[in-house]
């Protein structure tokens, strides 16, 4: 007794093999971002991207991220972006950081106004912004916000950092952000 299986053509299984690779290849996940941030205590850092190069030897792009540091105590921001800059013999991913004055920005009085409380994040302005993101720093106790652009320029084995103040503004009654219960 000859026992015969079905058989399924050849054809049909190299159309359905073409289908599922077809499939799989352009089935993309989404792109994992990260985006850092933290505070303690008197402190707040974040990241974010400010510029993307592209790369002609590995034609790709090449974000960069900007790190960006609030301290409370001195009143200060502190920003930098970390790119590698090669020497002989030794190699360094930290170049200058810029710094802005948060009391003078905000116009703060320290000694008879309120202790000032500072929330901060970057954002995202889509194709218009040519890889950078802006970051944001709110003061709640004078419901002011404040746009700013780190920049960096590289002059041969020189760089230089610089935050730009883009825009101020004071939120409108009934846009002051909800206070901690710091």
């Amino acid at each position: 007794m000859v026992l015969s299986r079905p058989r399924i053509p050849n054809v049909a299984l190299l159309v359905v093999g073409l289908l599922l690779g077809w499939g799989l290849a352009n089935i993309r996940p989404t792109q994992i971002r990260a985006g850092g941030g933290d505070r303690s205590g008197d402190s707040i850092v974040v990241t974010g991207p400010v510029l993307i190069r592209y790369d002609e030897g590995s034609k790709v792009q090449i974000p960069l991220e900007a790190i960006y540091l609030l301290d409370y105590k001195s009143g200060r921001l502190l920003g930098t972006v970390p790119s590698l800059h090669g020497t002989v013999g030794s190699s360094r991913y930290l170049g200058t950081f810029a710094e802005r004055d948060l009391v003078a920005d905000f116009k703060i009085d320290l000694d008879d106004g309120p202790r000032p409380h500072f929330l901060m994040t970057t954002g995202a302005l889509g194709s218009y912004s040519a890889g950078w993101a802006p970051l944001y720093v709110f003061e709640t106790t004078t419901s002011q916000l404040v746009i700013y652009r780190i920049l960096q320029q590289t002059v041969g084995t020189t760089d230089s950092t610089r935050l730009e103040l883009v825009e101020k503004r004071l939120l409108a009654k009934g846009e002051r952000p909800a206070q901690s219960g710091q």
